[in-house]
């Protein structure tokens, strides 16, 4: 098969054989498949079969109406083809394509056809409407491709563009690409095939025989119906889960081993059952995929080293532990607990298996109480049981079994503990007759499940280690039960409660994650939440004068350029900082037409108004991210925007603060966060603020900063500053101005706030009576009253209630490192130490307008930079925001 190459590269990397058994034929009009049945006897050629050895339930062979996969018995060449396109011609045989097989797949799901006849190509000038290609493309005078463009499939390729060749007899598309390759200056940036399954890439299930009693297996969507984790891997035989238990019966043939396996006992001997327990465990880890018997594990194609119990002491503990970590084990399963044993003896155990990158899995036990050791120490994964309805599992569950999953803070996640079918000691020696045990249960069972998913996860992703194992298992977790979620102190991977952690574990979604972010900073890792330092001072969001992909977001010459009377750029540059292709990425921003200190997700973030403008997108959705890499975003802000959005005036200088937002399809970690907490930006890395001001000035001129503090979303009734002069000279003199009018902002009509939320500020209960809450009437009541000239009788409702009017001031001002003056009738705060805090009471969801002032040293030299940075901390202490100035010395005026 000449015109088919023997090997191609997958995109991935991976190799592409051709199989010369196999074909896919296409036929100009849709046929019947007895049609096609007997046209293929006549050139011994048959279907693809559906009935095929390896073939799972819920699996079909992708056979359309005008295309069929076909099969040979003996390997096919070139005369093969010739009789079988001169036999087509007369059945409207269009064009025969070749099946490759990729390296690392099993079975057929490894098999696709690549189209001859179709190239989905990028234009190295992309503005081109129409592709021409190159003469001389055609081999010893034979007709050049002719291709055309399909409009529709090419809008939305993302940049690639939809061809089909007509002629692809005389020339296909792996030729084309080829010499294409081999010609200088060819107008061609990308070229890929389409490519089509043999099998139907939808459904996936083993046909182990009691998979459809497996209901826990679909629940965490490891498989099942649709697309579920093991369409992403199955496991590999170097990803080894030692279960530390009762050992498993070394010849069932259901179980694969990495080792024999020890007897803790002896130290000696290997793995053999101690007892029942450790079988049942090893089955629901790693039992045996797609073997035609039996059930599957959750990494089915994993392997188990069996480590036996015998008297079950710490110390045997400890040794189990320590003979994993030396045994080549990458991930524990540990199906007990309890209180009594030495923390002394088995601590230093898990420390020296987390310092070697294992992961540990511990059952939290099944009292319903508390929490069991060692699932109380802080380096293993405490796993719970949920019950068929995804709840914890307690004595009142629909199963009826009187048992409940302890709980507690230590828990992590939780994954499906009753009626797991699963594998027994064979015949009567196990837990029932025969092989297998259908009713395994407990948080004995749902912490396999979880040891089997870090398998997986070690399995795809080889280079993550174990703390990156837990974020991803913890992260994706999926949200499920009656109790409430909630961002927690002390829990950095999402919303978690003390009942189900972090949620009911998900094979797809962990299997699937993406991590897509938006630095803070340069240092910014895209661990959650940055604590590296101000987050809105250096984000990878740069605005500059020309569209010039000019990206330095560290200098802030480089990226707070602006111009007035001509459009400026935003460019936004997204990170996949996750271990899969995130899909569908989308950038969001928002300019914010003032320096405030404190924003809000989501409404300062998707809010499009006076005070939220949303500059005009250019590029802001990407199609799939590869991981670790990154793209740009881009944004203009059009010339009108740039003259109202920003502070111009000489003695009112700002600049706005940028807020951008990427999301992704499979970033499930951003999509159940919890959307509240300070700082909101720093604490999820979807999120960022750039709020630095670069101002030119003259050497020995005023200088003035306003920003606005508080937000219409912060309901706490007092506020601190931070201000950090730390980077001015000892001389330079700043005084922080309390009562601004206002004026640097026209946006913001700070006399005429209105709350967002003025019910959360009126419950009047007895909390409220020690506020200053105006007056509330409790009963109804009638009031004679007079309004002007009028009197008459006022009928009020229980719960009506006067208040007083906003505060449009801010009172009880206390300062640590300077002083309150007061100067004709206005307050100000000296700032004379290097950081200084000002304390003041506010009013709820109010914003403040203030200003920071100074002068510029006259001896400052030409390029000399003065930074002024403020931060608001909320009641915790915790800053929840914040802006920074840039006095740039020695220019000709306000040059931005």
């Amino acid at each position: 098969m000449k015109n088919f190459p023997q090997e191609m590269n997958h995109p991935s990397g991976a190799t592409l054989v051709l199989d010369r058994t196999r074909l896919l034929l296409a036929f100009k009009q849709a046929k019947e498949r007895s049609a096609v049945e007997a046209f293929l006897h006549s050139l011994e050629l048959f279907l693809e079969d559906e009935a095929d050895e390896g073939m799972v339930p819920g699996e079909r062979v992708n056979h359309t109406r005008t295309r069929f996969f076909v099969q040979s018995r003996r390997p096919l060449d070139d005369g093969h083809l010739a009789r079988i396109e001169e036999a087509g011609a007369a059945q409207g045989l269009d064009w025969i394509g070749p099946i490759y097989r990729m390296a690392g797949q099993r079975g057929r799901r490894g098999l696709a056809a690549p189209l001859p006849h179709v190239a989905v190509i990028k234009l190295r000038q992309p503005r081109e409407n129409a592709l021409k290609l190159p003469e001389g493309l055609g081999t010893k005078g034979a007709a050049e491709p002719m291709i055309q463009e399909v409009a529709e499939k090419s809008r939305y390729l993302n940049g690639h563009r939809y061809f089909q060749i007509a002629n692809v007899k005389e020339i296909n598309a792996y030729q084309l690409r080829e010499r294409l390759r081999q010609m200088p200056n060819a107008p061609i940036a990308d070229f890929q095939f389409e490519t089509m399954p043999l099998l139907t890439p939808t459904s996936i299930a083993p046909n182990d025989t009691l998979f459809p009693q497996q209901w826990d297996m679909t629940r965490i969507e490891a498989g099942g119906a649709g697309t579920t984790g093991w369409d992403i891997t199955t496991g590999i035989a170097t990803a080894v889960v030692c279960v530390l238990d009762e050992g498993c019966d070394l010849t069932h043939p259901d179980l694969r081993f990495s080792a024999n396996g020890i007897n803790l006992g002896t130290m000696s001997g290997d793995g053999s059952p101690t007892g029942n327990h450790g079988t049942a465990c090893a089955g629901i880890v790693a039992a045996t995929y797609n073997n035609g018997t039996g059930v599957t594990g959750v990494a089915g194609d994993a392997r188990i080293l069996p480590v036996a119990f015998d008297a079950w002491t710490d110390v045997e503990v400890a040794n189990g532990i320590n003979y994993a970590t030396a045994n080549g084990a990458t991930v524990i399963s540990m199906s007990f607990g309890w209180n009594a044993w030495s923390p002394a003896i088995i601590d230093p155990a898990i420390q020296n298996a987390f310092n070697n990158d294992l992961v540990m899995c511990v059952a939290t036990h099944n009292y319903n109480g508390p929490i069991t050791y060692p699932a109380t120490n802080p380096l293993v994964i405490a796993v719970g049981a949920s019950d068929e309805i995804d709840n914890r599992k307690t004595p009142l569950s629909p199963d009826g079994e009187a048992w409940g999953s302890n709980f507690g803070p230590q828990i992590s996640v939780v994954s499906p503990g009753v009626h797991i079918p699963t594998t027994d000691i064979q015949g009567g020696g196990g837990y029932e007759p025969g092989d297998y045990d259908l009713l395994f249960n407990g948080t004995s069972s749902a912490t396999p499940h979880v040891a089997g998913l870090a398998a997986l996860i070690r399995s795809v992703y080889p280079t993550l280690n174990n703390v990156q194992v837990r974020a991803h298992i913890e992260r994706t977790a999926q949200k499920v039960g009656a109790v409430a979620y909630a961002g927690t102190a002390g829990y950095p991977n999402g919303s978690w409660n003390q009942e189900m952690g972090y949620g009911r574990i998900n094979v797809f979604r962990a299997l699937d994650e993406a991590d897509v972010m938006i630095k803070d900073a340069p240092a910014d890792t895209g661990a959650e939440p940055f604590t590296g330092g101000n987050f809105w001072d250096f984000s990878d969001i740069v605005v500059r004068i020309n569209d010039d992909n000019v990206f330095i977001p560290s200098d802030p010459l480089q990226s707070k350029n602006v111009e007035r009377g001509q459009a400026n750029y935003i460019y936004v540059r997204v990170t996949n900082n996750g271990a899969r292709d995130a899909r569908n990425v989308t950038v969001s921003t928002r300019i914010m037409p003032y320096a405030g200190l404190q924003f809000v997700y989501p409404p300062d973030w998707t809010t499009v108004d006076a005070t939220h403008v949303s500059p005009t997108g250019i590029t802001t959705s990407f199609a799939s991210v590869p991981a670790g890499a990154t793209v740009m975003a881009k944004f203009r802000i059009e010339a009108s925007q740039v003259e109202s959005l920003y502070g111009w005036q000489t003695d009112h200088p700002w600049h706005p603060c940028l807020l951008a937002v990427v999301n992704s399809d499979n970033d499930y970690a951003f999509a159940t966060a919890p959307l509240t907490g300070d700082p909101i930006s720093a604490r999820l890395n979807n999120l960022a603020q750039r709020n630095l001001s670069v101002i030119d000035v003259l050497a020995g001129a005023s200088a003035n900063f306003p920003f606005v503090a508080g937000s219409r979303y912060n309901r706490e009734t007092r506020m601190t500053l931070a201000i950090d002069r730390s980077r001015l000279p000892h001389d330079m003199p700043l005084t922080l101005s309390l009562d601004e009018d206002g004026a640097a902002f026209p946006a913001i009509d700070f006399e005429n706030q209105v709350d967002p939320a003025p019910d959360q500020g009126h419950g009047h209960g007895q909390d409220d009576m020690d506020k200053d809450c105006g007056l509330v009437f409790l009963h109804d009541t009638k009031v004679k009253t007079r309004f002007g000239c009028c009197c008459g009788i006022l009928t009020l409702s229980k719960g009506s209630h006067f208040d007083c009017l906003p505060k449009r001031t801010l009172g009880n001002i206390s300062v640590e490192g300077g002083d309150v003056v007061l100067r004709n009738g206005k307050r100000y705060v000296e700032i004379r130490n290097s950081v200084v805090k000002i304390t003041m009471e506010k009013e709820p969801a109010m914003m403040y307008p203030l200003a920071l002032r100074t002068t510029i040293p006259a001896s400052a030299a030409a390029g000399e930079q003065f930074t002024i940075n403020v931060a608001q901390l909320n009641a915790a202490g915790t800053p929840v925001g914040g802006a920074s100035m840039v006095y740039h010395a020695g220019q000709t005026g306000l040059g931005e």
